[in-house]
């Protein structure tokens, strides 16, 4: 049916009282069919064709980010800097400072923060299910000592975006 195939038709099993055989026929569209072989095949290779050339060009499109919040050496972000209000650090690559002065620096250091804050939020996050979930896993157990590693159990990422949200209050 794929690829101008249609049904099975040169085989056909036909069964008569009881007695298989077999009959030889031939479709009369699939024989038209075979003399647009080329045009046919690609019409129905254009999807596929069409979906890898979208891949590719939005692949070429997508650049990498000026920044990294981790050193990445693979990439180039190699260089520490600090941002001025929050004072996060990230990594940047060589160039960087002749591509960003002025205004852009700003808005990239402003979304150093932003990822910055949103890494701490996943975290924080990540942190208080992973406590819940010890304290329930002891309650339902009833193992006290369980219980007790849960509620010294510390959330560093929390703290950190407490401290962080704190100073930007006091930033604006």
């Amino acid at each position: 049916m794929f690829f101008g195939g249609g049904f099975p038709s040169s085989n056909v099993h036909v069964y008569s009282n009881g007695r298989m055989r077999y009959t030889y026929q031939q479709r009369q569209d699939r024989r038209e069919n075979q003399g647009d072989g080329g045009l046919g095949v690609f019409v129905q290779l254009m999807p596929i064709l069409i979906l890898i050339l979208v891949s590719a060009l939005s692949q070429l499109m997508v650049s990498s980010p000026p920044y990294s919040l981790s050193p990445r050496p693979s990439v180039g972000h190699v260089h520490r800097r600090v941002t001025d209000h929050l004072n996060v650090v990230y990594y940047v690559a060589d160039t960087f400072s002749k591509e960003y002065t002025g205004s852009s620096l700003k808005t990239v250091e402003r979304n150093v923060e932003d990822d910055y804050i949103a890494n701490l939020r996943n975290n924080c996050w990540k942190e208080k299910q992973q406590k819940e979930g010890l304290l329930y896993r002891a309650r339902y157990f009833g193992d006290t000592d369980m219980y007790h590693k849960a509620q010294k159990m510390g959330t560093p990422s929390c703290n950190r975006l407490s401290e962080t949200m704190k100073s930007l209050e006091n930033f604006w």
